[in-house]
């Protein structure tokens, strides 16, 4: 009996969706345990575009296991993929009459937090948010001392950076509000910003 080699690929095709659609959400990645063990497996931690959303526990299965665990910021110390790291951290916001305040002290719930640079010194995180009314994955800028209580918004949007926030937190070092408030600054975005607390304010 001849077969119709165009059903063999449309056999195969629909065989391979459930492969492709994992390739397509799960990533290459790992986690990093309570212990401090680092697993390999794949992950992903938000929803596919274009209506992204942001999971509350990262989705992770060990390399050749098919079973997916959820782990929230309490389980786990960390986790990355693509390329990007995120650890777990303590973060609570505090509003009071429109003045915003950010704690990292032990009895705030968990949070994934994004590190795009650390030194001994500061550490330059990215808290990531979806957008309301278009689905759309944004991030707020926050600076952090390793061993202090609070953090820093280090913008506020297309207004540029929270400068009186941050002459405040970095009062040790005068340097960064005379850049800040200079008549031509030459700091235009947050990495320079942070380069320059590491040159001028940690030797």
């Amino acid at each position: 009996m001849k077969r119709n080699p165009y059903l063999l690929i449309l056999l195969l095709f629909f065989g391979l969706q459930p492969l492709l659609a994992q390739k397509r959400t799960f990533q290459q990645g790992y986690i990093i345990e309570l212990t401090g063990d680092t697993i390999q497996g794949l992950l992903k931690d938000r929803s596919p575009e274009p209506f992204v959303s942001l999971y509350n526990k990262v989705r992770f299965k060990k390399e050749g296991k098919g079973r997916t665990f959820r782990y929230s910021p309490d389980d786990i110390l960390g986790y990355g993929l693509q390329g990007e790291h995120f650890i777990s951290m303590p973060f609570k916001e505090e509003s009071n009459f429109f003045k915003f305040r950010y704690y990292t002290n032990v009895s705030a719930p968990r949070t994934f937090l994004k590190v795009v640079r650390i030194s001994k010194n500061l550490m330059y995180l990215e808290q990531f948010f979806v957008h309301d009314d278009n689905s759309y994955l944004d991030f707020i800028p926050f600076f952090y001392k390793p061993g202090s209580t609070t953090l820093v918004r280090v913008t506020q949007g297309i207004l540029g950076f929270k400068k009186k926030a941050l002459a405040a937190y970095f009062s040790d070092c005068p340097e960064i509000a005379e850049e800040l408030y200079a008549d031509l600054p030459t700091i235009q975005s947050v990495p320079e910003l942070y380069e320059f607390y590491i040159v001028h304010c940690t030797q």
